[in-house]
Formats: structure tokens, C-alpha cells, sequence
């Protein structure tokens, strides 16, 4: 599936228009302007299509308040944002400013005083602001749609704003568009946008204000010759549901040739496919108008004609589109001002709620900001994170941290080093760096196994150098935010009871509940590499010797299977006021999916139910904490009637 984004909304003349102001001339051109969509208590708001994670808005008073980013990010109103004393925010867009005070409802709006319907507020560390005031004020118009009860914003963008989306026709001397890391060139199309790129920059597509032209290229990594129906059989895969063939051909012949689809789909567009193999890879290279007939088409083929699988690195008039330069990619997240470089195999985990980089066969970069709590130090933070590093391993499974002092991001910051194995003998790297900025405490983790990647030994030099965090931008989007899991008190504990199945259990309080409903059959709560569970079965019809029997050849044949599994024991025991079988059991085994680990199972029969209560430990997890925290948990449990 493409992302071809090409299906163009219309507004009915009848959506209920919130707000009437004066509309600058330039609005009349309806086919510039940008188009924002948003719905009370949704956790998205559309950019032209583009969906983007925000804090709900929600109504007060008869007025919708929204998240600040409404107005400053970059693919719609990009307005500049700077605070002052933690709670006067100003904005700028175009011509005009306003100036904000979280808390008050006093405003100055292009030098006049106004008085705000609601005060400006922070929720959940997220600026809200009152939105129809604002849009106003930027020139904006604000329409509800009666068919999606979404409020949908309209403006012109500010031609000087110099942010969203990358326009070819801006690129003063440009001719040509190409990506030197894939290898490719071609003329550009005057008045197309780049409106998608992916992460590694091997599919790209622009189209045009109306969305009536779409041109995009893939590429597709083939280091083996593909036949005729094996290149067509890829280009199918960028057809939408309906689209039809309605012509197909090979061009030309041997090395020079290319396979070439003409597609028709439901709303009217035409499409070119080119398919051509070349430098170890298949470019797709796609072209769509909206027009009556194919032969309309194949009037604007010369752009297509003009595609070439080579990237001159010494033709100054081509755009290099690349993401991937010498061997690195840069990615950014516009909430924390944040730019990173990292190697090319890494990608962004889109979904994460904060900055979080990834490598898929190991290696992770994130970002926390949190707020600095009263008294707190930058020395005693860095304490209480090396007592939990102590806390999730065993000795022999990490290594001493090793601190030193650096400067991240121009200013005095410290560096952790930790080295934790899972089995002794593969070592994972953790670089852990603490700064205070303000209010704020930024806390960078970058862990990787050394060797893995091929800049592993410069990754961390590379990580510290390249990455830059604005710290007003943080300033400006974010309010208070406590850092529960660095305050949370690890000695307490909480008791949770099961009224259908007749149990309690007493467990610590900051472990996570994977299966945390009481009153269904499993139950399952654990930490770092350590959890305590329950599992209840009904109308069992064996005795306790028959049980006993089933689990001393269930867990041989186990251990029979295997030399790096064994039982540790396995006895008859008193457990929660009955007569338990007790089976420790261990494994060793070291694959991608496991690493070596004990667990401890009791099994109770009490009348015709079975109660099989559960203990797991990695054993690089095996600290003392962890471990009296899971004997405690096994021994809190209890049956209430």
C-alpha cells in the first residue's frame, strides 16, 4: 500500500461557521491554504491529512481549549514561541503577535489588550490555549463539519515562515530532484510539494495544493535480477483498492528497460508505473493526474522520461532529498526542539510518547524531561539511579558505573557508564546522561551492544556531539511534570485481594501489572527482570498424590529435553495452610527470545481447584532485592476463605 494521501476532502457549504472575522485578501485563494482538523477529547489533529499526536482538547465556559502545538507546529501555523518567567508566552506568525500569560485572562494581541473568554491553563504539563481567539487572530477561519463534528481550521500560510512542508520551487537554482544515498536524479515538477517522506528517505512523494498531481518514488533493495512478473508483482503492491490495468508493457530491452503499468482508480486519476532495476535496487517510479483519458496522460511523460538511476554528486542544480548521509540519519522531534544524528539502521519509534530511537536487532536512544523537585540534585538523582542499577542486577551480571563529567548540549551535564550482560558473556554498553536546565532535568539513555553496529565505537562520541535539545521549545510546551518512577517509594507494598477465586497477595507496590484483573483466572506483576503471578484452574478431578505425579513427569521429561534446563527441586511443602507441591526449576538456554532464568512454582489443590502460584527471576536479576521481593510476594499469599 502507497502512501498516496490523494483523496481530496470537500467542505459542505453548510458546515456551521464558529467564528467570522476579517479575512486578509490573500484567503480568497482557496487552493493555498491549509487545512487543520480537530475534535474535543480526540488525541489527534489532522494537517492536510497528516495526523499528529496532541494532548485532547476539551471545553470550558463554551470555549474549546487546545494544546499550544496547534499553532506552532511546523506543518501548519509554524508560529515562533518564546517564554518568559515560566508563564508569559509569546507568539509570533506573520505580522502578528500575541503575548499570553498562563493563568490570566489578560491578552495583548498586535499591541491592543484583550480580554480572554478562558485563561490559559497547563493540563498534564501541555500548554491549552483558548482556540478561537487565536485562530482569529492569525487569520484563520474556524468551521465545525457537521458530518465529523470536527473543528476544521483554514488559513494562508505565512510565505516567510520558513517551515512545513519542503517545496522544490523554493530551492533557488534547483532543476532536479534525486537522493545521492539511493542513486537517483530527475527533473522536478514546478509546483509540487514534498508532502512524505519515510524515515530512510526510500519512498518519497509530492504532490501538488489541490492534490490533483501525485508523483512519488520508491525504492526497493533487489540484489538479484528480477524477471518481468517479479518486477510487476512489486509495482502491484502500490496499487489502491479498485485501481485497474488498463495498459501493460516492457520498453525497451535489455539493460536500458523498464516495466510500465497504466492503472485507472475510482476517483478519476490515471497512474504511470515505471518499474526499472538498477544499482542493486528496483525503483518505482509513479506519476498520476487527475484527467479524463490515459492519452491526457501520456502528455506529461517527459517528467517521467527525465528519472535516471545515477545521482550526479557534482551537478549543483539537483535537490539531494537523502535522509542518509555518510552512513548517519538525522531525526527530530519538533515538542522537545530535539535533533539527533544516529547510523542509518536506526529508526524512530513513531508511537512512543517521548523521543525513543531504536535498532531492530538491539539498541535504543531516548530522551526524558522531567521536572527538577524541590532540593532535589543533579548528584542525588545520579545516587538513587545507580542504587536501582544495583537493584536489578546480581553482581556478577553488571559491572561498576563509571561517572565522569561532560558538557551535553553547551552546558555542564555527567555521564554514567553501566555494563550489564545477561548471560556473562555478551555485555550490553548503557550510557546514561543527567543535566538540570532551569526547572527541568533532561535525562538522555543510549544502550547498544559494542560491536553490533559497525560505529558502535564511536556511537556514544557521535550521539553527545550531534544531539541538541532547545531548551525554550521545552520551556514553552511543557508545564510540570513529576517523575513518578524516580519518586517512587520501592519498600512499599500493596495488597490486592481476588473475592472469586478467595485469595490475597501482597506485592511491591512500583511493579507493573501485566494481567492485573483479580477476578479473572491469571494475574501476573513484576519488575526488572522479575515477577510473582497466580494462575487458578476449576472442577480438577485428581488427587493430590495424581497431581504430584503428573508434575514430577511433566518437569523430567522438561529437563530431559534439555542440558541447559534442570531441577533445582522439587518437594512436598506447606504453602498458605495446605499441602503444596513446591518445583524450582532452571534454565540456561541463550537464544534471541530468552536468557537464562529460575522459576518457582507452588501447586495447590484445595478441594477441586488448583492454585498454581508462580515466582520468575532472570538470572542476571537475581539481586538480593529482586529476589527477597519475589520470596516475599510467594509467601504473602493466602486464601480468604
Amino acid at each position: 500500500m502507497r502512501f498516496k494521501g490523494r483523496t481530496i476532502v470537500m467542505l459542505a457549504l453548510a458546515a456551521i461557521l464558529m467564528l467570522v472575522g476579517s479575512i486578509p485578501a490573500y484567503a480568497d485563494d482557496a487552493g493555498n491554504k491549509i487545512e487543520i482538523r480537530l475534535k474535543v477529547d480526540s488525541k489527534q489533529m489532522k494537517i492536510d491529512g497528516e495526523t499528529v499526536q496532541i494532548q485532547p482538547p476539551y471545553q470550558t465556559a463554551g470555549t474549546v481549549m487546545v494544546p499550544l502545538s496547534v499553532f506552532t507546529n511546523k506543518l501548519g501555523f509554524g508560529a515562533k514561541v518564546q517564554l518568559t518567567d515560566n508563564k508569559i508566552i509569546k507568539l509570533t506568525y506573520g505580522t502578528h503577535t500575541i503575548v499570553i500569560t498562563l493563568g490570566s485572562k489578560t491578552a495583548t494581541i498586535d499591541g491592543k489588550k484583550t480580554t480572554l473568554p478562558v485563561a490559559p491553563a497547563s493540563k498534564q504539563g501541555v500548554t491549552m490555549v483558548p482556540l478561537a481567539i487565536l485562530a482569529k487572530s492569525f487569520g484563520a477561519t474556524l468551521a465545525k463539519d457537521a458530518a465529523t463534528q470536527e473543528l476544521v481550521l483554514k488559513f494562508v500560510p505565512d510565505a516567510n515562515k520558513g517551515e512545513g512542508g519542503n517545496s522544490i520551487d523554493a530551492d533557488a537554482g534547483k532543476s532536479k530532484i534525486g537522493d545521492s544515498y539511493y542513486g537517483w536524479s530527475m527533473n522536478y515538477p514546478t509546483g509540487l510539494t514534498m508532502t512524505n517522506q519515510t524515515q530512510d528517505g526510500d519512498f518519497v512523494v509530492f504532490e501538488d495544493v489541490k492534490k490533483e498531481y501525485y508523483l512519488a518514488v520508491s525504492v526497493e533493495e533487489e540484489k538479484q535480477e528480477l524477471t518481468m512478473e517479479e518486477k510487476r508483482d512489486e509495482m502491484y503492491g502500490y496499487f489502491d483498492e479498485g485501481e485497474k490495468i488498463v495498459d501493460k508493457k516492457t520498453v525497451g530491452s535489455g539493460s536500458q528497460s523498464y516495466e510500465r503499468l497504466i492503472t485507472k482508480d475510482k476517483r478519476g486519476f490515471f497512474y504511470e508505473y515505471r518499474g526499472i532495476q538498477a544499482n542493486g535496487y528496483l525503483y518505482i517510479v509513479i506519476y498520476g493526474k487527475k484527467v479524463k483519458t490515459a492519452q491526457e496522460l501520456a502528455k506529461s511523460t517527459g517528467l517521467l522520461d527525465s528519472f535516471a538511476p545515477s545521482f550526479n554528486r557534482t551537478d549543483v542544480s539537483i535537490k539531494d532529498l537523502t535522509r542518509i548521509v555518510d552512513g548517519f540519519k538525522t531525526f527530530t522531534d519538533d515538542d522537545y526542539g530535539l535533533a539527533v544524528k544516529l547510523p542509518k539502521e536506526w529508526k524512530a519509534d513513531e508511537e512512543a510518547s517521548i523521543p525513543w530511537f531504536y535498532r531492530e536487532d538491539g539498541g535504543y536512544l531516548y530522551l526524558e524531561v522531567t521536572s527538577v523537585a524541590a532540593g532535589d540534585t543533579m548528584d542525588e538523582w545520579i545516587k538513587r539511579k545507580t542504587v536501582r542499577f544495583e537493584q536489578a542486577f546480581a553482581p556478577a551480571y553488571r559491572k561498576a558505573p563509571e561517572i565522569r563529567n561532560i558538557f551535553w548540549n553547551g552546558i555542564a551535564a555527567k555521564a554514567m557508564k553501566l555494563s550489564y550482560s545477561w548471560d556473562t558473556e555478551t555485555w550490553w554498553e548503557e550510557y546514561e546522561i543527567f543535566a538540570i536546565r532551569g526547572d527541568y532535568r533532561y535525562y538522555t539513555e543510549l544502550a547498544y551492544l559494542p560491536g553490533k553496529d559497525p560505529n558502535s565505537s564511536k556511537l556514544y562520541d557521535t550521539t553527545i556531539r550531534t544531539m541538541k535539545t532547545d531548551f525554550s521549545v521545552v520551556e514553552n510546551n511543557f508545564g510540570e511534570i513529576a517523575d513518578d518512577y524516580d519518586n517512587a517509594d520501592r519498600s512499599a507494598v500493596v495488597t490486592r485481594t481476588s473475592e472469586k477465586y478467595g485469595y490475597r497477595i501482597t506485592l511491591p507496590q512500583y511493579w507493573t501489572g501485566f494481567k492485573k484483573n483479580f477476578e479473572e483466572p491469571s494475574v501476573d506483576y513484576g519488575g526488572t527482570g522479575v515477577s510473582v503471578g497466580v494462575i487458578y484452574s476449576e472442577e480438577v478431578s485428581f488427587t493430590f498424590g495424581e497431581l504430584s505425579s503428573s508434575i514430577d513427569a511433566y518437569f523430567r521429561d522438561k529437563a530431559a529435553q534439555s542440558s541447559k534446563y534442570r531441577i533445582v527441586e522439587n518437594t512436598t511443602v506447606q504453602f498458605a495452610g495446605y499441602t503444596a507441591r513446591k518445583v524450582v526449576t532452571e534454565d540456561t538456554t541463550v537464544s534471541k527470545d530468552s536468557s537464562p532464568y529460575r522459576v518457582t512454582n507452588y501447586y495447590v489443590l484445595k478441594g477441586d481447584k488448583l492454585y498454581n502460584v508462580w515466582g520468575y527471576c532472570a538470572l542476571a536479576n537475581a539481586s538480593d532485592f529482586n529476589v527477597n521481593n519475589m520470596e516475599k510476594a510467594l509467601s504473602s499469599f493466602a486464601f480468604t476463605r
